[in-house]
């Protein structure tokens, strides 16, 4: 059996140790953490992760072992199989820009923004929601995004900024300089 890649996602109620927890079970098998994104929504904990397999464990040899650590943690977790082309890098040197979303929090503004983005062929990366207190009840939305290079970083903006009139938001576009390591 050759290595294999899986990808983990799983949600709980937040509590010390679950990353802990997890990553020690994943360990313990042999497995090796590839890639990860994990966060806490309002007492909830989501978590992403890649990893790949020892050649010795099977998926379903996985998912039975973890079955203990999500009992005691009182976590869902989901395992797929990732293909040969999944797995394949999705790196793009198109730019990157990060769009910074503020104003009363009202229903429709991401899907407003997002229609758009999605409309001008962005592929959304990353994105970042909250809302201040009840009281204030703002709107923060963080998107990071790639950006095909024949798109310009002016029309972009005004794109956006259009939509974020009609939605009575503010918007900032930034692009961001990757600097490779």
């Amino acid at each position: 059996m050759a290595s294999q890649s899986v990808v983990l996602t799983g949600v709980g109620r937040d509590r010390v140790g679950i990353v802990a927890e997890l990553t020690d079970a994943l360990f313990e098998q042999g497995c090796n953490l590839l890639d990860s994104s994990m966060t806490l929504l309002r007492g909830e904990f989501a978590i992403i992760l890649m990893v790949s397999l020892p050649e010795t464990t099977s998926i379903e040899n996985l998912v039975e072992r973890l079955k203990p650590v999500q009992q005691k943690l009182g976590f869902n977790l989901n395992a797929r199989l990732l293909s040969d082309d999944e797995l394949k890098s999705h790196e793009s040197d198109d730019p990157i820009f990060v769009i910074s979303v503020y104003g009363a929090d009202k229903p429709g503004i991401v899907s407003g923004i997002t229609r758009k983005l999605a409309a001008l062929g962005a592929n959304i990366t990353d994105v970042q929601t909250s809302r201040t207190s009840e009281k204030q009840s703002i709107f923060i939305m963080i998107l990071e995004t790639r950006v095909p290079k024949s798109l310009k970083a002016s029309h972009l903006t005004s794109e956006l900024q259009a939509v974020a009139e009609t939605l009575s938001v503010d918007i900032s576009v930034r692009e961001v300089d990757v600097v490779e390591l």
